[in-house]
């Protein structure tokens, strides 16, 4: 008998292939195995998405050491967490307008498209901090990688956040907009550093201080560039 999945053969009585770890018994899918693999995707004990999202909410910076040093069947896989939530933190954000005080949309062209197009600007944010924190950091030993990996599970739970008290805080109390904002930035600003103190097993003043300097400098080129793409599209 050989692999589905990558044709290596197998040595009875294994149940997982030694070369790509899928099941043995790969028969065709019907429909109620993809029913539960998604059920099993998002509630798995150890890994499921609904076990992550609680758990980062009070220990992100230990959940991403014990991912870059190994344990990675443990956790839902980082890069996917945040691509997952970000996709439905935007459609959220497009379809209210969340970026702009105006509830039924503005005439501003960067508000409109910080509307429409969200994840653009998280999607190039994470790399930034990624490499602030590599940089700020580089005495402790981590890299760029190790960065995105703290990176996207701390933008994922920050999206949850959004979609789970921002956002309808914003609905409903929209005359408080810039109060609002304001409070979520400043929250995540401490909630990376409090990652970065976890991350390092470092609890000190200056490695708390590095991580709200990595949100700081990562929020200013953000918003120079945002400039930048303004001025240029007014001076046309």
């Amino acid at each position: 008998m050989n692999c589905l999945n990558c044709g290596k053969e197998f040595v009875q009585p294994d149940n997982y292939c030694s070369s790509c770890g899928q099941a043995a018994s790969a028969a065709r899918m019907e429909t109620h195995d993809a029913f539960h693999n998604l059920f099993h995707a998002f509630t798995h004990t150890d890994k499921g998405f609904f076990y992550l999202v609680p758990q980062l909410l009070i220990k992100p910076g230990f959940i991403a050491r014990e991912y870059t040093l190994g344990k990675r069947k443990k956790y839902f896989n980082p890069f996917s967490f945040m691509i997952l939530v970000l996709a439905i933190n935007t459609i959220l954000i497009s379809s209210f307008n969340l970026r702009s005080i105006d509830p039924a949309g503005s005439s501003d062209p960067i508000a409109k498209f910080l509307n429409k197009h969200f994840n653009i600007i998280i999607l190039i944010a994470l790399p930034l901090m990624s490499y602030f924190t590599a940089l700020l950091y580089r005495n402790k030993g981590i890299n760029f990688a190790e960065s995105m990996v703290l990176g996207c599970y701390t933008s994922g739970e920050r999206s949850i956040i959004h979609i789970v008290i921002v956002a309808p805080l914003i609905i409903f109390f929209r005359e408080h907009y810039t109060l609002i904002t304001l409070g979520y930035s400043v929250s995540f600003a401490v909630y990376y550093a409090w990652a970065c103190c976890q991350y390092f097993n470092d609890y000190k003043f200056w490695t708390f201080i590095k991580g709200i300097l990595t949100f700081v400098l990562c929020q200013i080129i953000i918003t120079i560039l945002i400039g930048t793409a303004y001025t240029i599209y007014l001076a046309k």
